[in-house]
């Protein structure tokens, strides 16, 4: 049996996993992803320190490193990634100097495609788009059996101007990102409510439980990403919208109302299914797993 290391650098946690060469995931560790590291310095440390967690107990024969972000992906750089202040970072091969084990790189939506793609929610799919809702948003886009990535630029969703109120990281007001991520909810409810420190999970619970603050905010993420999804299907034509990330585990209470959107506003382009991805939250874990082990079988 081989292992690997994946690991997933979010806006706001490095989520990493050793998984085996079944896929299985045998440990999990989650650190907090380090704040203004805009060197890569600190991030590549705390990564380090869990493939050295990892070591000791298991060979590490590679490690699958995803973020988010515009990405030179065969270059191994961070272009731009404005929750984790990178610009122009040769991230995969600082962390290979770290570590000096084979890494392997790739955008944290489009790797978690992977997985969806290859035994999930979009397989069998030739045209689907995997959105991923966590503290940022973008899409990975399948477009006749392959996922296409325009040199690292496609895909950057979030930043489609869905006439939101609240201003953006990248410098704009009115982007996807802003109204519909779970960052973005989060900071709604409290500005509605006033109430802070409330979780994106927490004000789904609130939903369910009809009040009228939280439902209003959901109705308004949730619009936001329909609308989204509207420009989307009329240029892309996907048989399946797969969606994950931390917003995913609310299900039907988050597709429903995106489902209704579509059923009404479009008319002659093909409706797509929506679907939670299989793997949930551990597809961008298992794409880079994959990633990892599709290094290794090429003995680089």
């Amino acid at each position: 049996m081989s292992y690997v290391v994946a690991v997933d650098v979010g806006g706001t946690e490095i989520k990493s996993a050793l998984v085996d060469s079944d896929l299985n995931v045998i440990a999990t560790i989650t650190a907090p992803t380090p704040k203004a590291d805009s060197t890569g310095a600190e991030t590549v440390k705390a990564i380090a320190a869990i493939v050295a967690e990892f070591g000791a107990a298991h060979k590490v024969e590679a490690v699958g490193l995803a973020v988010p972000g515009a990405l030179d992906e065969p270059a191994g750089t961070s272009r731009w990634s404005g929750n984790l202040q990178w610009k122009n970072l040769p991230i995969r091969d600082l962390l290979h100097a770290a570590i000096n084990i084979p890494v392997a790189f790739g955008h944290d939506v489009r790797t978690a495609a992977v997985a969806e793609l290859r035994s999930g929610a979009a397989k069998g799919a030739r045209n689907a788009i995997f959105i991923p809702v966590g503290t940022g948003i973008a899409a990975a886009f399948i477009v006749d059996g392959e996922i296409r990535s325009a040199e690292g630029y496609a895909g950057e969703i979030g930043h489609i101007n869905v006439n939101g109120k609240y201003p953006c990281v990248c410098g704009k007001t009115g982007c996807l990102e802003a109204a519909s991520s779970t960052l973005a909810i989060s900071k709604a409810y409290e500005a509605q409510s006033g109430k802070t420190g409330t979780t994106t999970e927490e004000i789904y619970k609130l939903v369910v439980a009809g009040d009228s603050v939280a439902t209003q905010v959901w109705a308004d993420a949730t619009a936001a990403m329909a609308r989204a999804c509207e420009t989307l299907i009329t240029l892309l034509a996907p048989e399946v919208i797969v969606f994950g990330g931390g917003l995913s585990n609310a299900g039907e209470t988050f597709l429903k109302p995106i489902r209704d959107y579509l059923d009404a506003s479009l008319t002659f382009q093909r409706k797509p299914r929506l679907e939670i991805a299989h793997y949930g939250s551990k597809a961008g874990t298992i794409g880079c797993a994959i990633l990892a082990f599709d290094l290794v079988k090429a003995g680089k």
